[in-house]
């Protein structure tokens, strides 16, 4: 929570952004971060935690449009927030669509084409890990990568979809 506390201070042009559950633990002090006291009279204090802004994020999506709109079907987790916190968005996506498809329902259009800088069809690109409703994580794949031999990263890559022409 913290970290998402981070990018939408960002994304929503602010310092800071409060966040709760972090009284009683190390990780304010670890970090740096702030109380301060509840402005409105309770006399509570809240952490805030300061703006997270990355240069760069690279989201994969289910589906993206000639105009560069993005789709992702299911939560979007931290997809949201780090898209309007960064500076530059690149988007992978399992598939190409018509603008049309995604006109029909506008509101499941999760980045905008004119935040988009650059986007690449990548079909399988979240692999080893997982597309929700499309494929889960490959945990063999996720083992291999993490092997300290000699070779193991290049293997891991010999498996790769882009490796397999795609298809995975």
């Amino acid at each position: 929570m913290t970290l998402v506390a981070g990018l939408r201070a960002a994304g929503y042009g602010v310092p800071f952004q409060p966040v709760g559950g972090v009284h009683g633990s190390e990780l304010a002090a670890l970090n740096g971060w702030q109380a301060i006291r509840d402005p409105y009279g309770s006399g509570q204090e809240v952490y805030v935690i300061p703006a997270i802004s990355p240069d760069v994020a690279v989201i994969h999506v289910h589906e993206i449009d000639e105009l560069g709109n993005a789709r992702v079907y299911g939560s979007p987790f931290w997809d949201h927030a780090i898209t309007r916190a960064a500076k530059r968005v690149l988007v992978t996506a399992e598939k190409l669509v018509s603008t049309e498809a995604l006109s029909a329902q506008p509101e499941l259009t999760l980045i905008p084409a004119f935040m988009v800088e650059a986007a690449a069809v990548v079909p399988n690109g979240a692999w080893p890990g997982s597309m929700p409703n499309a494929y889960d994580i490959d945990y063999p794949g996720v083992e291999s990568y993490l092997k300290d031999a000699p070779g193991a990263l290049e293997a891991h890559l010999a498996r790769a979809p882009e490796a397999q022409g795609g298809a995975r």
